[in-house]
C-alpha cells in the first residue's frame, strides 16, 4: 500500500514542477490502455502482452508531460541558447543571469528525463523481446534491471544556482526542483538535507506544505514514524494545502501513529480523514482502506469496540455499524475473539439489520467453536435461522442486496445442518460416557433437527440431503435402531442424485451407493444378531425363524438383485450362508455354498466357499461327499500350481482326518468297540501328526476298556507317552493305563505304570501325585518297605515341593510300620533338617537344642536355637522362647555381645507377640532387659575417675551415660512386673547411683598442697547426696510396691537395706564434711608475715601480730563450718530412724543411724523410737492381678502392636477375666454352701405320760 502512496504522489509532485501540460492526449491513450488491460484475465498472456504496452504508453506519457511538449532537437536548441546567455554570466551575479541559469538546468533535466524514457521504452522492448524467446538470445543475459537515471549535469546547474543566488526569489523551486533530482537518483539523505534547508531558510515559501510532505515521507519510508508525525503535522498544519496532498499527510499520518503503537489516535486520525473525505474535503480516493485501518487501530486497543463506542457517541456519523463490524472482523482474524464477539452485539445492538449482519452471525459461531463454547454455538446457530429468515425483519430490510441475501440464505442452511450434526456429537458422546438415557434424548433431538433440513429444503435439493441421510443413518446405527439405519442407507441407494447438481468444488466424496447398499446389509445383519440375542437367548437355530433374520435375507437379496457384479457380493452371500449353517439349516447351506461355486467359479473365495461345503455336508452327515469335498479342496492345494498352499493342505488334511474321526466314532456308538477302536487305530497310522491323533488313540484305549480288554485297553494308552509325550492326554492316559493293570490284576505293574509318570514327566504336576498312587499301590500288597521307599522318592526328586515334608512323614511312620527304627530315625532327622518350616516338623526341630543346653553343649545349642528362630517363626512363643535360650547359651560361653543381640531380639519379640500370648510368661523379657542393664552396669567397673579435671569430667560424662542406658534396660524390665525381676531390676537402679556416688568419692584428688587437697575433698563429698537422694526413693519404690503385691524375698530385703543406707550415708556424708573442715590444715604463718611485710610494708613484729591474728579468724570459721555440717546431719538421721520406724525395718544401717545420731545429739527425740520389725506373714498376694495389671499397661503403651492387635488383645484379657470371674464365683458359692452352719434339728416329741 506505501508503494501505492508513493506512486501517486510522485505522479501529481511532478506535474508541479511542469511548465506546461501537452501531455494529455499520451495520458488518455495510456488511460484507455490500462483500461482494456483490466478487462482481461489476469495471468494469460494477452494480459502479459496488454500490460508491456501499458507500461511503454505509461512512460511515454510521463516523458510527454516531463517535456512539455519539445522534440529533442527543440530542447537541445534552448540548452544552446541558455548555456550561451550563461556564459556571458561568468563573473556576474543578476537576476537575469540567475533566470539563464535555472533555465538551462530546466532544459537540461527535461533532456536527462527524454534520454531516460528513451532507455526505458528500449529496454521495455528489449525485456518484451527476450520473454518471447525465454530469454534464450545472448543479449537477455545482460538485460539488468533497467537503465539508471543520470541527471548530473542538470543536478550540477541547480546546485550552482543555489550556491551563487541562495537568497533569490526563485532559489527555493530550484531547491525543490534539485530534491527531486536527488530523490529520482537515488539520494534520498542528500534530497532530505536540501529539503530541511528549504523549510528553515524559506518557512514562509508556499512551496514549504510540499516540502514538509516530502520530509515526512522520507521519514515515513525510512520507518522515523515519530520524526514523520512531526514533519506531517506541519503539512496538515498550511491551509493552502488540500486534496491528494492532504489527504496522503492525513492518511501517512495516521499510519505513523498506528506504527508507534499510537492506536486510539491513529484511529482518531483516520476517522478525521474519512470525516473529511465524506465531507468532500479530501478524495475518497483511500476511504476503504482507511476505514479497515481505523478498525485495526481501535482492534488492537485493550477493550477498544468500548472505547470506539465512547468515540463515537456524540458523533453523527452513518459508518459505526461499519466500524464495529470491521472491528470485530479484525479482532477475529487476531484470534482476539472475546473482543470479536463484543463487537459483534454492539454491531446488532444498534443496527440487528445491518446489511453484513449474517456474516457477523456466522463469524461469532465460528468464534465459540474456536473457544470450545460449543453449546452457546449451537445457541448461536439458533439465532442464525431465526434471525435471517425470509419473515425477518433483516430480511424485509436488505432483500434488494442480493449478496448479502445469498450471504444470510448460506448462513441459515450451514446452521440448520450443523444443528443436528452438533446435537449428534453431543449424543454420541453421552452414549461413551455411559448415559444413555440423555443420549436418546439427544438423538431425538438430532433426528428431528435432521428431518427439519430435509423438509425446508425439500424442493431445494443438494448433496446436504445425502450428507443428512448418512448422518440419519450413523444416528440410527449409534442408537442400536439398525433397521432404520438400514432404511436411511437404502434412501441413499434409491436417491436419484442427478437432482442435487455437480458437487461443490473440495467437497468431500458422497458416499457411494454400493458402499449403502453393503452397509444396509450389514445393519440388517446387526438387526438381526441382536433380536438372536434378545429374543432367543443368542440361539441362531431359534432365531432363524425369527422376522429380524428374514428382513436380513430379504436385505442381501436386494443387494444381490442390484449389486450382484460388485467384489463384496460373494463376501456377503457367503455370511449369509453361514448363517444358515449356524442355524444348522444344513441343507440349505450346502444349497447356498453350491450355488456359490457354481455362480462364482473363479472367485477369490471359491476354496473358501468349498471348505464351508464340505464342512456343511460333514454336519448333515453325509460324510462320503464331505470326504470327497475336502480331497477335491487338497488337489487344490497340493497339485494346482496357482492355488498350492502347504499349509491349507495340511488344514485339509486334518479335515479329511476329522471325517475318518467321525466314522470311527460312529462305529464306537454303534456298540461295535473293537471295529471303532481299529478304525481310530487307523486313521493314527495315516494321519499321526494331525492335532487330534492323540485323541484317536485315547478314544481306541477307551473303546477297549469298554470291550474289556484291559490288557489292550493299557498298551494302547501307553502309546500316548511313546508317541504323544507332549500331548495333554498323555497324563491321564498313563493313569488310565494304570488302572487298566490294576483292574488286570497286575498291581505291580500297576505301580511301575504310576512311577512312569514320575521318571519320564518330571516336571508335569501329576509326576508327584503319582508317586502317592505308586507307595498306596504298593502298601494294599502290603510291601511296607517298598510303599515307604516310594514315599522318599519324593523328598529325593522333588525336595522344594510343598507336600514333601507329608510324603516324608507319611516314609518315617511307614518305616516305623516295617520295623525299620534306624531308617525312621534317619527319617526323622532328615524332616527336621531339610523342612524345618514344615508344620510336621516344628516341634522336633524345638526339641534338638533343648537336648543340646540340658547336656550343657551349648555351641550346638546356639546353632540349634538360631536355626529354629530363623526357620520356624510362625510360633511365637517358642520363638520367644528361642531367642532367650540363644542368649543364655552365648552368656554361658562368655559372650556377651551376641547375648545382648538376642537379649534386644527376645524383648522385641515379646512386645510384638508375647503380649498377645495368652499364658506368656513376663520373666522371660524381664530377664532379657535385666541382663543387657547388667551388661552395661559392668562398664562402670573399668571407669576411674582420675587424671587431670577434664579428664574426670570425661570419666564422669562417661559414667553418666552408662547410668543413662543401664536404667533404660532396668527399668524396661521392672515393667513386666515378673516377682524374680521387677524388684532386682529396680534395685539394680538404686545400686547404679550409689556405685556413682562410689566412683565420685574414691576419684583421685588433684591438690599439690594440704589445703588444696582439703578444698577438692570437700567439693567431692558435697557432690556425694545428691546421688544417695536418687537412689533413696527407687528403693523406696520396691518396698512399696512388694507391700502392695504381697511379695517379700530377698530382693526385697535388699531394697529395705539399700533403702535405709541411703538415709545412712547422706547423714554421714555432712559429718565427713564437719570432720573435714575440724581436721582441716593451717595456712603457713612465716609466709603469712613475708606477704605483710613484702607488701604491706609492716614490721616484722607487726606482721607477725597480725598473722597470728588471720590464724586465729581462720580456726574459728572452720570450726564454724564443722559444727555447722555436723548440725545438718542430725535431721537426716533422725529421718532415717522415723523412716525405719514407718516401713518396721531394722536392720544393720537402722543401727548406725541410731549409733550416729547418738554421737552427734545424745537428746535427740528419735533415739526414744523403738522398732517393731515388719511382719512380712500377713501380707496378701494376687500375683494373678498384679499380672493381668501390667499386661494391660503395657498393651497400652506398646509402640509396636498395631491398633488392631490391642484391640484383640484387650478383647482377649476380657474374655478371660470374665471367664476367670465365673469361676471364682462357682468356687465362692460353693466353699459358702461347705461354711455354712448345719440345719437345726427338728422338735422332739412329748413324752408320753
Amino acid at each position: 500500500m506505501k508503494k501505492l502512496f508513493l506512486i501517486a504522489l510522485s505522479v501529481f509532485v511532478c506535474a508541479g514542477v511542469s511548465f506546461a501540460d501537452p501531455c494529455k492526449d499520451k495520458t488518455n491513450e495510456a488511460k484507455n490502455m490500462l483500461a482494456k488491460c483490466k478487462a482481461m484475465k489476469k495471468g494469460s498472456s494477452e494480459y502479459k502482452q496488454c500490460a508491456s504496452s501499458y507500461n511503454l504508453l505509461k512512460t511515454k506519457a510521463q516523458q510527454a508531460c516531463r517535456s512539455g511538449g519539445m522534440d529533442e532537437n527543440e530542447m537541445q536548441a534552448a540548452i544552446k541558447q541558455w548555456r550561451t546567455q550563461v556564459d556571458r554570466c561568468k563573473g556576474k551575479q543578476s537576476s537575469r543571469c540567475a533566470s539563464a541559469l535555472q533555465q538551462l538546468g530546466n532544459y537540461q533535466y527535461r533532456l536527462e528525463e527524454k534520454y531516460q524514457v528513451d532507455k526505458m521504452v528500449q529496454y521495455e522492448e528489449d525485456v518484451a523481446w527476450c520473454e518471447d524467446r525465454d530469454n534464450e538470445p545472448a543479449k537477455c543475459k545482460n538485460l539488468g534491471s533497467g537503465p539508471k537515471v543520470d541527471h548530473s549535469k542538470s543536478l550540477g546547474y541547480f546546485l550552482e544556482y543555489i550556491d551563487k543566488y541562495p537568497k533569490e526569489t526563485r532559489t527555493p523551486n530550484v531547491m525543490y526542483q534539485a530534491s527531486f533530482v536527488y530523490e529520482a537518483s537515488g539520494e534520498e539523505e542528500k534530497a532530505y538535507k536540501l529539503r530541511m534547508r528549504l523549510v528553515k531558510e524559506f518557512p514562509d515559501n508556499g512551496l514549504v506544505p510540499k516540502t514538509w510532505l516530502r520530509i515526512a515521507e522520507y521519514h515515513f519510508m525510512n520507518r522515523k514514524f515519530r520524526d514523520a508525525i512531526d514533519a506531517y503535522k506541519r503539512v496538515t498544519g498550511f491551509e493552502n494545502l488540500t486534496g491528494k496532498e492532504a489527504a496522503l499527510a492525513m492518511y501517512h499520518l495516521a499510519e505513523s501513529y498506528y506504527n508507534i503503537a499510537e492506536y486510539e489516535i491513529a484511529a482518531k486520525t483516520y476517522y478525521t480523514y474519512i470525516v473529511g473525505s465524506d465531507a468532500g474535503k479530501y478524495p475518497n480516493d483511500l476511504r476503504l482502506e482507511a476505514m479497515d485501518f481505523m478498525a485495526a487501530s481501535f482492534s488492537d486497543i485493550d477493550d477498544g469496540v468500548r472505547v470506539a463506542a465512547k468515540f463515537l457517541k456524540d458523533k453523527n456519523v452513518k459508518f459505526k455499524d461499519s466500524l464495529y463490524y470491521r472491528i470485530g472482523m479484525k479482532n477475529k482474524d487476531h484470534d482476539r475473539n472475546e473482543e470479536a464477539v463484543q463487537s459483534f452485539k454492539y454491531l446488532l445492538d444498534i443496527n440487528p439489520d445491518y446489511v453484513d449482519a449474517p456474516l457477523a452471525d456466522v463469524a461469532m459461531v465460528e468464534i465459540l467453536i474456536i473457544q470450545q463454547k460449543f453449546d452457546e454455538a449451537q445457541e448461536q446457530r439458533k439465532l442464525v435461522v431465526k434471525r435471517y429468515s425470509k419473515n425477518s425483519s433483516w430480511f424485509k430490510k436488505n432483500k434488494q442486496y442480493p449478496k448479502s441475501v445469498e450471504n444470510a440464505e448460506k448462513a441459515i442452511r450451514a446452521a440448520m445442518l450443523d444443528i443436528p450434526q452438533y446435537d449428534h456429537s453431543q449424543a454420541a458422546k453421552l452414549m461413551k460416557e455411559g448415559d444413555t438415557e440423555a443420549a436418546k434424548k439427544r438423538y431425538a433431538v438430532a433426528i428431528k433437527g435432521y428431518n427439519d433440513f430435509l423438509n425446508q429444503y425439500k424442493n431445494e435439493p443438494s448433496w446436504d440431503e445425502y450428507k443428512v441421510y448418512a448422518n440419519l443413518a450413523l444416528v440410527y446405527q449409534e442408537m442400536d435402531q439398525f433397521a432404520k439405519a438400514a432404511e436411511m442407507f437404502n434412501k441413499i441407494v434409491d436417491a436419484d442424485t442427478n437432482r442435487y447438481g455437480r458437487r461443490a468444488l473440495g467437497s468431500a466424496a458422497p458416499y457411494k451407493k454400493e458402499d449403502a447398499g453393503y452397509n444396509a446389509v450389514l445393519m440388517m445383519d446387526k438387526a438381526r444378531v441382536t433380536a438372536q440375542q434378545t429374543k432367543v437367548q443368542d440361539d441362531p437355530v431359534k432365531a432363524y425363524e425369527l422376522p429380524e433374520t428374514k428382513a436380513y435375507f430379504a436385505q442381501v437379496d436386494k443387494y444381490m438383485a442390484k449389486f450382484a457384479s460388485q467384489k463384496e457380493a460373494v463376501e456377503l452371500a457367503y455370511n449369509a450362508a453361514i448363517v444358515r449353517y449356524q442355524a444348522k439349516q444344513y441343507k440349505q447351506a450346502v444349497v447356498d455354498f453350491r450355488n456359490l461355486k457354481t455362480n462364482y467359479p473363479n472367485n477369490q473365495y471359491i476354496l473358501l466357499i468349498s471348505r464351508m461345503l464340505a464342512q456343511s455336508l460333514l454336519e448333515s452327515d453325509q460324510l462320503d461327499e464331505s470326504q470327497k469335498e475336502f480331497e477335491w479342496l487338497l488337489k487344490q492345494y497340493t497339485e494346482v500350481k496357482a492355488t498350492r498352499n502347504d499349509s491349507m493342505a495340511k488344514i485339509i488334511r486334518t479335515s479329511i482326518a476329522a471325517v475318518l474321526f467321525q466314522k470311527a466314532d460312529r462305529a464306537v456308538k454303534a456298540g461295535q468297540f473293537e471295529q471303532g477302536a481299529a478304525a481310530y487305530l487307523d486313521l493314527v497310522k495315516h494321519y499321526p501328526k494331525e492335532a487330534f491323533a492323540d485323541k484317536a488313540v485315547f478314544e481306541a484305549a477307551t473303546a477297549y476298556e469298554k470291550a474289556n480288554n484291559y490288557d489292550k485297553a493299557a498298551q494302547t494308552f501307553m502309546m500316548l507317552p511313546m508317541n504323544y509325550g507332549s500331548s495333554p492326554l498323555t497324563i491321564k492316559g498313563i493313569l488310565r493305563a494304570a488302572l487298566a493293570y490294576k483292574k488286570a490284576g497286575k498291581p505291580e505293574q500297576a505301580a511301575q505304570t504310576f512311577l512312569f509318570i514320575t521318571n519320564n514327566f518330571e516336571k508335569d504336576s501329576m509326576a508327584f501325585a503319582a508317586i502317592g498312587f505308586a507307595a498306596t499301590t504298593y502298601d494294599s500288597i502290603p510291601n511296607k518297605k517298598m510303599a515307604a521307599q516310594t514315599y522318599e522318592i519324593a523328598y529325593k526328586k522333588y525336595p522344594n515341593h510343598e507336600k514333601t515334608p507329608g510324603m516324608l512323614y507319611s516314609a518315617c511312620l511307614t518305616y516305623d510300620e516295617a520295623k525299620l527304627p534306624e531308617e525312621a530315625i534317619r527319617c526323622s532327622k532328615d524332616l527336621v533338617r531339610d523342612y524345618p518350616k514344615s508344620s510336621y516338623a516344628l516341634d522336633a526341630a524345638f526339641s534338638i537344642p533343648i537336648a543340646y543346653q540340658n547336656a550343657k553343649r551349648w555351641n550346638e545349642a546356639v546353632e540349634a536355637y538360631i536355626f529354629f528362630a530363623k526357620t520356624y517363626t510362625t510360633d511365637k512363643e517358642k520363638l520367644i522362647a528361642a531367642y532367650i535360650g540363644t542368649a543364655r547359651a552365648y552368656r554361658e560361653l562368655k559372650d556377651d555381645k551376641n547375648a545382648a543381640v538376642y537379649y534386644k531380639k527376645t524383648i522385641e519379640a515379646y512386645d510384638k507377640y508375647g503380649l498377645q500370648i495368652k499364658n506368656a510368661d513376663p520373666g522371660v523379657p524381664a530377664e532379657a532387659a535385666f541382663y543387657l542393664g547388667e551388661m552395661e552396669f559392668a562398664k562402670m567397673d573399668n571407669v576411674q575417675v582420675s587424671g587431670k579435671q577434664k579428664q574426670k569430667d570425661a570419666a564422669v560424662k562417661q559414667l553418666t551415660e552408662i547410668l543413662k542406658n543401664a536404667v533404660s534396660h532396668y527399668s524396661k524390665s521392672a515393667t513386666y512386673a515378673s516377682e524374680q525381676w521387677t524388684f532386682r531390676a529396680t534395685n539394680k537402679i538404686g545400686f547404679l547411683f550409689v556405685t556413682m556416688a562410689a566412683k565420685i568419692r574414691e576419684q583421685e584428688l588433684n591438690g599439690k598442697t594440704d589445703e588444696e587437697q582439703f578444698a577438692e575433698r570437700i567439693g567431692i563429698v558435697q557432690q556425694l547426696p545428691g546421688y544417695y537422694d536418687q537412689a533413696q526413693p527407687i528403693f523406696q519404690k520396691n518396698i512399696d510396691l512388694a507391700r502392695d503385691q504381697g511379695f517379700y524375698n530377698a530382693d526385697v530385703i535388699a531394697a529395705e537395706e539399700g533403702y535405709i543406707e541411703m538415709y545412712y550415708q547422706g547423714c554421714a556424708v555432712f559429718v565427713e564434711v564437719g570432720d573435714a573442715f575440724a581436721k582441716s590444715p593451717l595456712p603457713d604463718s612465716v609466709e603469712i608475715v613475708t606477704q605483710y611485710v613484702e607488701y604491706e610494708g609492716m614490721t616484722k613484729e607487726d606482721a607477725e601480730m597480725a598473722a597470728g591474728e588471720d590464724l586465729q579468724a581462720y580456726r574459728e570459721e572452720l570450726e564454724s563450718r564443722s559444727n555447722a555440717a555436723r548440725e545438718a546431719a542430725v535431721p537426716r538421721c533422725a529421718t532415717g530412724i522415723r523412716a525405719s520406724e514407718h516401713y518396721g525395718i531394722d536392720n544393720q544401717w537402722t543401727q548406725k543411724l541410731y549409733d550416729l545420731l547418738r554421737e552427734l545429739d545424745d537428746q535427740n527425740e528419735a533415739l526414744q523410737i523403738k522398732i517393731t520389725k515388719f511382719d512380712a506373714s500377713k501380707l496378701f498376694q494376687d500375683p494373678s492381678y498384679f499380672k493381668t495389671k501390667a499386661r494391660l499397661e503395657q498393651v497400652r503403651s506398646s509402640k509396636v502392636m498395631t491398633q488392631q492387635e490391642q484391640l484383640a488383645t484387650y478383647q482377649e484379657i476380657l474374655k478371660d477375666a470374665q471367664a476367670e470371674n465365673e469361676k471364682l464365683r462357682a468356687e465362692l458359692k460353693e466353699l459358702q454352701a461347705r461354711l455354712a452352719p448345719p440345719p437345726s434339728a427338728a422338735p422332739a416329741a412329748p413324752v408320753a405320760p
